[in-house]
């Protein structure tokens, strides 16, 4: 009766496991959006979160909002407290022609479009940066990041 007991213990145990590895491990989905102070969105780059033993990236879309994942598209955010950073992407500037005088001979030279990044320096570091701290314990659908510019 005793060993029943026991094999019936293990048995639920073993399935309470599997139900939680079934759930993501308790993820949870982050949505949000990254703005300027003046309302505008930042149309391109990644927004990360970092703990001690978890990094999360989220792609930020034309419009600036931004999906959070851990390690695939979706599969949502593990529950703690994140410094949050966000690293943007150079941007260039349209394409173009230049003339230059040489001599007394004018050139023209085709430019690539000048690079620029959007964003102050210190929100790409995640010891540095002014946005606060953010604590998952559950999904959160419309998490507002704002650069101050």
């Amino acid at each position: 009766m005793k060993n029943n007991v026991s094999k019936l213990l293990a048995c639920m145990s073993v399935l309470m496991l599997v139900a939680c590895l079934g759930c993501g491990g308790g993820r949870a989905q982050v949505r949000g959006k990254v703005v300027f102070s003046d309302g505008t969105p930042l149309t391109y780059g990644t927004v990360n979160f970092t703990s001690a033993d978890t990094i999360c990236k989220g792609q930020i879309e034309k419009d600036g909002t931004f999906k959070m994942r851990t390690f695939k598209p979706g599969d949502g955010v593990p529950p703690g407290t994140y410094k949050v950073y966000i690293t943007d992407t150079l941007q260039f500037e349209e394409a173009g022609t230049v003339e230059q005088k040489l001599g007394d001979e004018v050139v023209e030279t085709q430019v690539l479009g000048q690079a620029s990044n959007t964003i102050p320096p210190e929100y790409s570091n995640p010891d540095q940066s002014p946005i606060p701290q953010v604590t998952v314990k559950g999904s959160i659908k419309d998490l507002v990041l704002t650069i101050e510019n």
